[in-house]
């Protein structure tokens, strides 16, 4: 990768979405909502939030958000440049139509579960993009658990 290409690749996102597991309470509306926004249907197979929940645990729900990582894996190992980042986030996105459906990107991840996702009726991946400022996931959480921070 070239210096000026590394240097972008490591500039941090300006934006992210944090999650409070504590006050979280499982209803799944951020995957409900985000996956109706971003693909038309609910699906939370498809949205780009994920709510873990650990019942042996006390029922702790933990919303958990692409983090936007700075060192973006991701982003490195991307073979068609459709993972990029945006311009007026700083978000690590992926342009669907440059997609070649691939999964480096999805194995690169370090979150587990992976925050990067795979269609498989449109064969590309999926990752979070902060609905481009707006994010959905946040303002339509009804306990509050997610709020949309500037990095």
């Amino acid at each position: 990768m070239p210096e000026d290409a590394r240097a972008s690749f490591l500039r941090h996102s300006l934006y992210y979405i944090l999650a409070n597991s504590n006050l979280c309470g499982g209803c799944r509306t951020c995957e409900a909502v985000c996956s109706l926004y971003k693909e038309g249907i609910v699906n939370p197979e498809l949205s780009r939030i994920y709510v873990k929940k650990d019942i042996l645990g006390g029922y702790v729900c933990e919303p958990i958000p692409c983090r936007q990582c700075h060192s973006a894996e991701c982003l490195a190992v991307c073979p068609t440049g459709a993972l990029h980042i945006d311009s007026t986030t700083g978000a690590r996105v992926i342009d669907e139509g440059i997609c070649d459906g691939c999964k480096l990107c999805l194995e690169a991840c370090p979150v587990i579960p992976a925050r990067i996702g795979y269609n498989p009726v449109k064969r590309v991946c999926f990752k979070c993009d902060l609905c481009g400022g707006d994010p959905q996931c946040v303002k339509f959480c009804p306990m509050g658990a997610i709020t949309f921070v500037k990095g």
